[in-house]
């Protein structure tokens, strides 16, 4: 069984904004950093239909519970893609979120939602956690939506001093 999460991040600009904003080189690094990671690398590809691919590596110190660094040692490496599609009329887009972890017996999968709100943008997150992890398996999605809270208000914070 899966651990269900929904999470919102405002953002400080319309959806045409907020877009340009998500998919910008230097936030994106900046994310990646401000949430703990190191041997940040990021690609961002642009397609044909008005949408965007933004894949983020980096590596994060694996600051969790004995059971759980067992299966990931030291560090954790993880790849983050947010897939966004084309905008519709009022500037909204859907797209898809993934985290993955190489061997880690952790899956994160969703669907993202950007939005307008009033004159600033939100982006809507439901995310599916799933750890493959005997007798500990709830413990370790557990830990692992409480991280991707604490990444979201990060990121929300990073979001809010830049000027779209």
């Amino acid at each position: 069984m899966a651990t269900h999460l929904s999470a919102h991040l405002a953002l400080p600009a319309d959806p045409d904004g907020a877009f340009a904003l998500l998919t910008d080189q230097a936030y994106v690094e900046e994310v990646a950093t401000a949430t703990g990671g190191h041997d940040v690398a990021v690609s961002i590809t642009s397609e044909d239909d008005g949408g965007a691919t933004v894949v983020s590596a980096r590596v994060l110190p694996a600051n969790l519970p004995s059971y759980a660094k067992a299966f990931v040692g030291e560090n954790l490496e993880l790849t983050e893609t947010r897939v966004y599609g084309p905008a519709a009329a009022d500037g909204s887009r859907e797209g898809t979120f993934t985290v993955d972890f190489g061997t880690t017996p952790i899956t994160i999968n969703g669907s993202l939602r950007l939005q307008p709100e009033d004159a600033t943008s939100g982006l809507s997150i439901e995310i599916d956690i799933k750890a493959s992890v005997p007798f500990v398996g709830g413990k370790v999605e557990g830990v692992a939506s409480g991280w991707i809270e604490k990444f979201v208000a990060k990121e929300e914070k990073v979001a809010a001093t830049y000027e779209v």
